[in-house]
């Protein structure tokens, strides 16, 4: 569950600054990607999960060894927001290296141990998470986002006429992208929904390249049914091939990372809409209800 960094001082403090910088950027899609499994697994009890309140965290000064310890490991570069009592009597770090780039970590008192990992209790609560939403900073929600949307750049999948409409931010190699597409389908085709694919391109060395290809093809959606419909499950890899000639298309997906990091999006899928009181929402992750989710949608202006 952690990656443990020891204050040593053989250690190079950039190799740490790196190692460090990429876990804060990383950690919000992997709480993501935690929910949106345990969403499709066990989404019954999703609402029962969320009505508990959590206990208040008790905010504590940081230890001068333990901010000693993230000067060095961070060269600096890392500001502590919050520090809090954590459990077995870590200490808890609300931390930020910039904007939507915040995380929690955990120290040992003494500052000779620094992690970041989630911790669970014996329940499996996910603690980290919670502690999250009560010191971190919260990114934009669904009405901040959909006003943003003009920052970005999509393509229509679907029918023009369609009554109802929504917009899925997707990266080619995402199963879960794959998944939300191929429950799509059928109402896509029936000409119920339209689809405003917004293509990103980061979970993989070739994300971006298969994003490129397919916002730089002739008919984008004829490009992304290549793509999906031949997705291979097991790889989680689309079909695909990445094309990076056209400088344009590299550029728009580019300005799509650039947005999600921007507003604070933590993984793919993740759908924006309108319900039927004109109200933006979103939805994080794979919804295996897709009939009550295209329910849940407005018509189209």
């Amino acid at each position: 569950m952690f990656s443990l960094l020891r204050r040593t001082t053989g250690l190079s403090a950039l190799g740490l600054t790196l190692a460090v910088g990429t876990s804060l950027a990383a950690l919000p899609a992997l709480a993501d990607q935690a929910a949106t499994t345990a969403t499709d697994k066990a989404a019954p009890a999703a609402d029962a999960t969320a009505a508990a309140t959590p206990a208040p965290l008790k905010t504590i000064d940081a230890p001068a060894p333990v901010q000693a310890t993230l000067d060095k490991l961070t060269n600096g570069s890392t500001k502590i927001l919050k520090a809090f009592e954590a459990p077995n009597g870590l200490i808890g770090l609300a931390v930020t290296m910039g904007p939507q780039k915040n995380a929690i970590l955990y120290a040992t008192p003494d500052g000779k141990y620094m992690m970041q990992g989630m911790i669970f209790d014996a329940d499996g609560q996910n603690l980290t998470q919670i502690e999250a939403q009560q010191v971190l900073p919260q990114p934009p929600g669904a009405a901040e986002n959909f006003a943003s949307l003009d920052k970005t750049h999509s393509f229509v999948w679907g029918k023009a006429s369609a009554s109802k409409e929504m917009w899925i931010l997707f990266d080619p190699n995402c199963i879960y992208c794959h998944k939300t597409y191929e429950a799509l389908k059928p109402a896509v085709k029936a000409g119920k929904v339209k689809v405003h694919v917004i293509q990103a391109g980061f979970l993989k060395q070739d994300s971006l390249a298969k994003a490129a290809a397919i916002l730089s093809a002739k008919d984008p959606a004829a490009a992304l049914a290549t793509d999906e419909e031949k997705f291979d499950e097991a790889k989680e890899e689309g079909a695909i091939k990445g094309d990076t000639s056209n400088a344009d298309a590299v550029a728009e997906v580019k300005k799509n990372n650039e947005w999600m990091q921007a507003q604070g999006i933590g993984g793919t899928p993740y759908i924006l809409f309108k319900d039927s009181d004109g109200k933006p929402q979103e939805v994080k992750g794979y919804d295996s209800d897709i009939d009550g989710l295209l329910a849940k949608i407005g018509t189209a202006s």
